[in-house]
């Protein structure tokens, strides 16, 4: 064999070697290639679920917040639509027929005294009721006007540090604990067409 035919079978030999180590390194890269596109495929199902996640939290915390604020604004409603259907109530006893309101004012006027003469039989009370009821009481008990009390009586020690009362806006008060589950459904659960 002579010369050239060394070199050209040897140049042919190290093309083709070249070729396959192209082909090897194109083949590799392509295989490196794909697993790189995987694992950002993966990667971004994987930030897309966490953001997912994350924004499903964050909405149910907004409507957690938004139905509890809606729920407080609902209570404060009924809630003050339960005290105007109170002070309503108490108008009412005060827009009584003068005869009415004053048998009204009696009893509670009696209920208080026996009270009193129950716990405090060595004191002497004075009624304090509110100034337009001066007259309406029939007793000869000492009677006081005072502007803070309406429609009813308060019974106290001379110095003051003993009351007992017995006017409407005190019994609705102690009552309305019981009342607001009634009212609350007269009012709000379709007791009423």
């Amino acid at each position: 064999m002579s010369e050239d035919t060394l070199i050209t079978a040897l140049e042919e030999e190290a093309f083709s070697q070249a070729e396959r180590i192209l082909e090897e390194a194109r083949a590799s890269a392509e295989g490196i290639l794909s697993d790189v596109r995987a694992e950002v495929s993966r990667e971004r199902e994987r930030r897309s679920a966490e953001v997912d996640a994350e924004m499903k939290a964050h909405r149910a915390a907004l409507l957690n917040a938004a139905s509890i604020r809606a729920a407080g604004a609902v209570l404060s409603v009924r809630h003050s639509l339960i005290e105007e259907a109170m002070a309503e109530a108490v108008k009412k006893f005060s827009s009584m027929h003068k005869d009415e309101y004053g048998k009204f004012l009696n009893q509670l006027f009696s209920e208080v005294k026996a009270e009193w003469e129950k716990h405090r039989p060595l004191d002497e009370p004075v009624a304090l009721v509110a100034p337009s009821d001066i007259g309406l009481i029939e007793t000869a008990a000492q009677l006081k006007a005072d502007e803070s009390v309406s429609s009813g009586v308060v019974m106290t020690t001379l110095d003051g540090s003993v009351r007992f009362e017995n006017t409407v806006e005190g019994r609705l008060a102690r009552a309305k604990a019981a009342m607001m589950p009634a009212m609350n459904e007269m009012l709000f659960d379709g007791v009423f067409p």
